[in-house]
């Protein structure tokens, strides 16, 4: 749930929920304390116990004064508030935030913060100058959405996840944009910022039309078939010295007097506008001291550059006891490859470093494969309108030749694996169970061949130079670094 936010006690801000539901901060305190409820010391509910005997302000500090006994009014020690934890008096539970509504919350506070540094006289964010009036005053600087509902600062305030406020999360973000080289341009003009609005999705409207036409004019086309808006860029918010209102957010009436259509020339377009009035910034939950790297640039500092490891069949390289596969980097980095809904579809993961890259599509490895190969996975050519293959009883020995020409061929350090005859091949994958210990074969049968199958096509067993290629493509669009993947920055 997260601890108290000092800021909330300098607003007095009232408690949306609980016991003292519409009451101030200051008045919960002094209210538990008269009716001798427990206050947590601690950042969840299983933190020691105490109760309240006086609050103490200290100019812009909170200290609350406590016992460890209900009935004693001796005090036994002392605190910020900061220190306790937002229990449902407060109207405690969000936490630490993480869900869908969180993030349009936490995003879209974020422009607030930052409006008060470009649009005003504060150089320096903190505790002081950073009042909930003061962030309100910034309303027609920032256009957040929450889908199609446009955001307050006091919307976001009162659904903020406390801890946010308590670990100085927006401050630390703005302050280190604006102290950052990629604000320059963006210093003593108005500025807008975005998350969500008409503006932002004009934004995303061009890597649209760009897409279209790639897929009308290219065969095969440049971007993998479902190419996100977050693998294009993946500015959770965006700052432009431009109106709200503009039609086209990347022509320029010297250079871009039309709105860009191939995907180099919208690349150069974003990548020039970052330098005039508009960037993309990435966002992350920083606690400690952020930094701010711009990724896409000209000299594309931050291509990942590796190299295929291996693969294995489940974690261990026992075939029969999982139904996925993995793939392993040089870098560290993994992909799994699984089935998904039991036979609905094929894809990878990211997992280990590139965990919050998230799902690959097995449209989005094929379109690789392809473009590496110049064969589709499974077939001995490009196939037009490429989809899985399903597993059928007519598949069984292309499946178990596979099986044995990969098994003994996995990364380093798994252990040779007894090759089992056909027979007993068909027995073990028929009676297959998932991690719950329900049959699953379906999917076993599913997942191995498209597993089996994308490693033949790829050559996995050979070690190729391809392989490192397949590996540096995959490995970029899970890390949104595509050659068409445009200029952004993130703070992490």
């Amino acid at each position: 749930m997260g601890q108290l936010a000092p800021a909330r006690f300098k607003t007095n801000h009232k408690a949306s929920g609980g016991l003292y539901a519409g009451q101030g901060y200051v008045n919960i305190v002094a209210n538990k304390i008269k009716d001798k409820r427990e206050f947590i010391l601690g950042t969840n509910a299983q933190g020691r116990k105490v109760y309240g005997l006086r609050l103490i302000v200290d100019k812009d500090k909170f200290f609350l004064e406590y016992s460890n006994s209900k009935t004693s009014k001796q005090k036994t020690g002392q605190d910020v508030i900061s220190r306790f934890f937002k229990d449902p008096d407060f109207g405690g539970g969000r936490g630490s935030g993480g869900g869908a509504d969180d993030t349009a919350v936490t995003e879209s506070m974020q422009c607030f913060y930052l409006s008060l540094l470009f649009n005003t006289s504060i150089s320096k964010l903190d505790n002081k100058n950073t009042e909930l009036k003061k962030l309100e005053s910034q309303k027609n600087h920032c256009f957040v959405y929450e889908r199609s509902t446009r955001l307050t600062a006091k919307d976001c305030y009162d659904r903020c996840p406390e801890d946010w406020f308590a670990k100085d999360v927006f401050i630390k973000t703005a302050n280190a944009i604006y102290q950052s080289p990629y604000s320059k341009p963006f210093k003593g003009k108005k500025v807008y910022f975005h998350r969500g609005s008409p503006f932002m999705k004009k934004v995303y409207a061009s890597k649209k039309r760009a897409m279209d036409h790639d897929r009308k004019n290219n065969n095969p086309p440049v971007a993998p078939g479902s190419f996100s808006d977050d693998k294009w860029n993946p500015g959770d918010i965006w700052m432009s010295t431009q109106m709200p209102t503009a039609i086209e957010p990347f022509v320029d009436n010297k250079k871009y007097k039309k709105p860009p259509v191939e995907w180099t020339t919208l690349r150069e377009a974003v990548m020039d506008k970052s330098d005039i009035n508009t960037i993309g910034i990435s966002l992350k939950k920083v606690e400690g001291n952020p930094k701010v790297v711009a990724f896409n640039t000209r000299q594309r500092t931050h291509n990942k550059d590796v190299s295929f490891s291996g693969y294995s069949f489940g974690q261990t390289g026992d075939f029969f006891k999982s139904a996925d596969m993995y793939m392993y980097f040089s870098d560290g980095g993994v992909m799994q490859c699984r089935a998904t809904a039991t036979t609905k579809s094929w894809q990878g993961e990211m997992k280990g470093r590139y965990a919050a890259a998230g799902k690959i599509g097995g449209g989005n490895i094929n379109h690789f494969v392809e473009q590496i190969y110049n064969k589709s996975i499974g077939n001995s050519s490009i196939k037009q309108n490429w989809n899985e293959i399903y597993f059928s009883e007519n598949n069984l020995s292309t499946m178990y030749n596979l099986y044995k020409k990969y098994i003994n061929n996995q990364k380093s350090g798994i252990s040779k694996q007894n090759v089992v005859e056909k027979d007993e091949f068909k027995r073990i994958a028929d009676g297959y169970t998932n991690n719950k210990g329900q049959p699953a074969s379906p999917a076993f049968y599913f997942g191995k061949y498209m597993a089996l199958l994308f490693l033949d096509t790829i050559k996995a067993e050979s070690k190729n130079r391809q392989l490192n290629d397949f590996s540096k493509s995959i490995v970029r669009y899970a890390m949104s670094n595509t050659d068409i993947s445009t200029f952004f920055i993130k703070v992490s």
